[in-house]
């Protein structure tokens, strides 16, 4: 296949996805606004801290399945026999995993509720709420990737924009009944519901329309089995080592270390810095199916290409936005969050910063999967994690909220100085391998 062809298809691709990312992630920006005025800035960090700490225990007890069935179905896409077993391997195991996830939850919460949530009286209750939206998640994501492995991208952006307003339309409800913490996790947890349901629809919608006769009980056999876990499992170890690229570690860190209002201040610098990285998310999800194919086609020559070429457009975008919101750093948090939040002007600015490295880093996690090497994708984490963590907690308790944003610089900008290390190494035992 000619470049010119990926670059067409990537190009038309990126524009359906990045409008959707923003049209969502407007929705979702307003939605914290909104939470975040009303809520003020000490029960707006409590939300925060909910949030993050249930997302984080689900990213370390949900199995990380979305990206393996993106590879297995993607290398055996003409082979609809294949696709329809291995689409029920990962359905069977994505709903396992939640069930798996939400029960180890509840059961660590009731062991650890006094020790580190000690800031609010109801807490036990908030974080029960917000728990039964991990139920939705690990099959959310999985049907995802089929989506985007199958080029479904206006599928995707009907889907995340009716998710985004509808939780607005709930959040709103709330505002004008009964405005409080409670009520606003029921309306996330309601609108992830719905946002798995319409995926579900849209998923036999695609596999009508690609004549693949699915079967819950058409199951792999041992030898796939085997191969499809342990690539499995390799990824779920690495993006448990991968909480450091996560927003919500350093959320709970300052939330437990130096309180909930800082939390809340990081929380909506975080909010609004969040719109540089829509820019980078659609090209991270439309990039690993086509290096998965580059791959198997051993064309590297392209594969090189597409990572400069898509991290030119990446970076040029994240730049202009990334001006704007920094001349205006004030005034956004000034008119949108109020004057409580003001104080966050300077991990605003540091963010910015943060995001902009984080962006020219996005193809390193994808590039090794498709590559096959899930061992340097394991120790890029683990280094990044390390060196994240242990800043994070150096500065947070020295500058709070301020402290948290310096480390994110620092880990993100490790992130691309060993993954492109790592990224040259094995494109060079991929090449000598061919020869």
């Amino acid at each position: 296949m000619k470049f010119e062809e990926i670059k067409k298809r990537i190009l038309r691709n990126y524009k359906v996805l990045a409008f959707t990312k923003i049209i969502g992630g407007l929705a979702s920006v307003l939605t914290l606004l909104i939470i975040g005025r009303f809520l003020g800035v000490k029960e707006f960090g409590v939300f925060s801290i909910i949030v993050s700490s249930i997302e984080i225990l689900n990213i370390v007890f949900s199995f990380r399945i979305w990206d393996t069935s993106v590879k297995f179905i993607g290398e055996n896409i003409q082979n609809k026999d294949r696709v329809s077993r291995y689409l029920s391997f990962s359905i069977i195991l994505s709903s396992l995993s939640s069930l798996l996830s939400f029960s180890l939850i509840i059961f660590l919460l009731y062991f650890l509720v006094d020790q580190f949530f000690n800031f609010e009286k109801d807490v036990i209750i908030l974080l029960v709420i917000y728990s039964f939206s991990v139920l939705f998640t690990s099959t959310t994501e999985t049907i995802d990737g089929i989506l985007r492995t199958y080029n479904q991208y206006n599928s995707i952006f009907k889907i995340n924009v009716s998710t985004n307003f509808f939780r607005l339309f709930l959040i709103l409800i709330c505002l004008y009944t009964i405005f409080s913490i409670k009520f606003v996790l029921l309306s996330f947890v309601l609108s992830s519901l719905v946002g798995m349901s319409l995926r579900c629809i849209y998923l036999q919608n695609i596999l009508a329309k690609e004549r693949i006769n699915f079967k819950i009980h058409n199951l792999l056999n041992k030898n796939e089995r085997k191969d499809y876990i342990k690539f499995m499992l390799n990824a779920h170890f690495s993006n448990i080592l991968n909480l450091a690229n996560d927003k919500n570690l350093g959320v709970v860190i300052v939330g437990y270390f130096v309180g909930p209002i800082y939390a809340g201040l990081y929380r909506a610098a975080r909010a609004i810095v969040k719109i540089i990285r829509r820019i980078m998310d659609p090209a991270l999800e439309i990039i690993f199916p086509e290096f998965v194919r580059l791959n198997a086609e051993k064309d590297f020559n392209n594969y090189k290409r597409l990572i400069l070429e898509s991290l030119r457009m990446i970076l040029i975008s994240s730049l202009v936005i990334g001006i704007i919101i920094y001349i205006f750093s004030y005034e956004i948090l000034f008119v949108f969050f109020g004057e409580q939040f003001v104080a966050a002007e300077t991990a605003l600015i540091i963010l910015i910063l943060a995001m902009i490295i984080h962006n020219a880093s996005y193809w390193v996690n994808p590039s090794m999967l498709a590559l096959g090497k899930a061992k340097y994708l394991t120790f890029i984490t683990a280094a990044t994690t390390v060196i994240y963590c242990f800043s994070l907690f150096s500065l947070v308790d020295i500058l709070k909220h301020d402290g948290a944003a310096i480390s994110l610089v620092v880990r993100n900008l490790c992130t691309l100085l060993i993954g492109t290390y790592f990224y040259r190494r094995a494109i060079k035992e991929k090449t000598s391998q061919d020869l």
